[in-house]
């Protein structure tokens, strides 16, 4: 359309410009004075630039019809060649439908051997398929008949085995059982004959440690008693009494370390100012005496002691 567009432009210029020019020469043929035939037009240096022939009417008319002709064939050519541009756009429409058809009917034939490609590899690989079962069942089962063979005659043996086996324990059981017994009355005979021995020694052993306990028990009572004097003594040594307290006692609680430090001292019971005397005593003494024996120690760790001064 662009193209179309520039030969109207081209022609209509064309044609003005030549309208231009023959009026322009009949305005000169007009103006122009009858003795001077010609106008020439030159430059500084003498050279012409236009040299232009006076015209009457009838050849200005001339001119134009010509120009009208010219111009009526023009408009002629281009109504002929946009009929040709739209010929050929519709030849070219008509082959571009042509060709999408062809491609669509390809693309159909395509697809249609396509499917028909793949419902051939279908059938083949489903015949094959069933090819590969009839096969994997025929090994299956002649597999599976073979194990059951197989079996029979392993459980066959398995059963001879099993009775033989069952003969021979039973025959070892009996052996085992008497073996079992006869070793069982040993034992017993032989256990009994241990126990009797081991009650004698346990009695003679239980006499004496009893008779050894007696005796320790008896030293450690005297040490607690020895060691309990020692203790009484030495709070006394550190007891600050007066005729206050005469007739008067006080328990208190002693607690001991195994060096004989006094770690607490406390009022049990009793008069307060014999306790409170008293305690004063055992704190002013730091250390009591103490046996070195564990179990006297241990008896003597915490005492509960009774205190009542003495007067002559």
């Amino acid at each position: 359309m662009s193209n179309e567009t520039n030969v109207v432009k081209a022609a209509l210029s064309s044609v003005t410009l030549h309208v231009v020019l023959v009026g322009g020469l009949v305005a000169g043929a007009i103006i122009t004075p009858p003795k001077k035939p010609t106008l020439e037009i030159t430059l500084a240096n003498d050279t012409p630039i236009v040299q232009a022939a006076m015209v009457n009417n009838a050849d200005v008319q001339k001119q134009v019809d010509r120009l009208k002709k010219e111009k009526a064939d023009a408009k002629k050519a281009e109504q002929l060649r946009q009929k040709k541009l739209k010929d050929e756009q519709k030849r070219i429409k008509e082959l571009e439908r042509q060709r999408k058809k062809k491609q669509a009917e390809k693309r159909a034939a395509d697809r249609a051997a396509k499917k028909a490609r793949d419902e051939a590899a279908k059938q083949k690989k489903a015949s094959d398929d069933a090819i590969k079962k009839a096969k994997a069942k025929q090994k299956v089962e002649a597999a599976k008949a073979k194990r059951i063979k197989d079996e029979r005659i392993r459980q066959e043996k398995v059963a001879a085995d099993a009775k033989a086996k069952r003969i021979a324990a039973e025959k070892a059981a009996k052996a085992k059982a008497e073996r079992i017994r006869k070793e069982k009355l040993a034992k017993e005979k032989a256990a009994r004959e241990q126990q009797a021995r081991e009650d004698a020694l346990a009695k003679e052993l239980e006499a004496e440690q009893a008779a050894l306990t007696k005796a320790r028990q008896a030293k450690v009572m005297s040490e607690i008693q020895k060691y309990t004097s020692l203790i009484s003594a030495t709070i006394k040594r550190h007891w600050v009494t007066d005729q206050s307290m005469k007739g008067k006692d006080c328990v208190i609680n002693i607690r001991l370390a195994s060096s004989g430090f006094v770690t607490q001292v406390n009022r049990v019971s009793g008069d307060a100012i014999v306790c409170q005397s008293a305690i004063a005593a055992v704190r002013k003494a730091d250390t009591l005496p103490v046996s070195k024996d564990p179990q006297v120690y241990a008896k003597l760790k915490e005492i509960n002691l009774t205190v009542q001064p003495e007067f002559d």
